[in-house]
Formats: C-alpha cells, sequence, structure tokens
C-alpha cells in the first residue's frame, strides 16, 4: 500500500518564531487540564514549558487546517523538526493529541550527524520507507537545500507568515469544493 506522507516541520510552521504566549499563563494548571481534560496523568509530567508553547503558542488556524488535510488525503505525519531530538514519538503523540492529530503522528525522520541536514534526513527516511510515492515537505527552513534535493512537484514549504498560507489553502478547499492546491494534488494523485 503505498504511503501518504507530510514532513513536518513545527518551530516556524505551527508554531510562530516570534510567538511567547506560554509565559502569561499558569503552566503547572496547564498540566493538570490537560491531564484531566485528556485522561491521561501522564501529562503531569510533560514538559510544562514544552506544554505551554504547544497549547498557547501553536497558531490554531494552521493545526485545524493541518488536521483537515490530514483527513481530506488521508496522508500521515512524520516529524522533521528538531523537536525529534529532546521528544521521542511517544511523546510526541501526546503533545499532538492536544489538538486530536496523535493518530497522523506516525514517525520521525532519522537524526544524522553534521553536516548532513534536514533533507538528508528526509532522503534517509524515504529510502528505508520505500512505499512512500507522495510526500509534501512543510518547513520555513532550509528552503535551498530541500528544493535542491527534492523536486518542486513533491517540494512545498510555508512562508514565515503561516497563517496567511493555510487561509489560502482554506480558501481553495471552499471555494473550489475540491482539492486544487499543488500540495493537496500531490497527495492525492
Amino acid at each position: 500500500m503505498e504511503k501518504k506522507i507530510i514532513f513536518l516541520d513545527i518551530d516556524g510552521v505551527l508554531q510562530p518564531i516570534s510567538s511567547q504566549k506560554r509565559f502569561r499563563y499558569d503552566l503547572e494548571q496547564l498540566r493538570k487540564d490537560l491531564a484531566e481534560k485528556l485522561k491521561d496523568e501522564e501529562y503531569l509530567t510533560l514538559d510544562k514549558y514544552d506544554l505551554g508553547a504547544i497549547y498557547y503558542d501553536w497558531d490554531k488556524e494552521a493545526v485545524s487546517l493541518l488536521k483537515q488535510l490530514c483527513e481530506k488525503t488521508d496522508a500521515k505525519i512524520v516529524i522533521s523538526s528538531n523537536w525529534k531530538d529532546f521528544a521521542n514519538l511517544s511523546r510526541l503523540k501526546k503533545y499532538f493529541k492536544i489538538y486530536g492529530l496523535e493518530k497522523y503522528v506516525v514517525d520521525v525522520t532519522p537524526t544524522l550527524s553534521y553536516p548532513q541536514g534536514k533533507e538528508d534526513e528526509i532522503e534517509q527516511y524515504l529510502k528505508e520507507n520505500p512505499n512512500i510515492k507522495k510526500f509534501v515537505i512543510f518547513d520555513d527552513s532550509y528552503i535551498d537545500r530541500l528544493s535542491k534535493k527534492f523536486p518542486n512537484e513533491f517540494f512545498d514549504y510555508f512562508p514565515m507568515n503561516v497563517r496567511n498560507y493555510f487561509r489560502k489553502l482554506n480558501v481553495i478547499l471552499k471555494e473550489k469544493g475540491e482539492l486544487q492546491h499543488l500540495m493537496v494534488e500531490n497527495l492525492l494523485q
């Protein structure tokens, strides 16, 4: 079975770089609230600053539209963000569970040694998973290196203004009644 994959960066894609709202809130209380809401005591042990960043700083509209994209295309998420370097897959799924996305998060790219970069990690992942025929890369950095490594028809990136990018995608989804954007077409073909 062919898989459809979204290689997902987090900082600058879901979490705007300048967003620091979490520091205005009681993060200990957030842990308790999430543990109760999600019926999972493990949230009491997770890093309160990570939880605060996810809950308060991630762009809610971007997260919602990512979820819609996964639902409409049956795509799965592979984390290519450096978040994978301090949180294992189980913890990342807990983080994404806050927004009901945990079932779409299936893996992380390997971490390779310098000078290899994110583009090499994605390439290695694709080599290890030959059943992936359709993929997109959502990233706000490494644009030159990623676009050189992968053909344009398989590559898409989010500019720093992620909210406007997702809004455009949402308008396309609503106005056309079908998925017309290149990124989405790659996953559907």
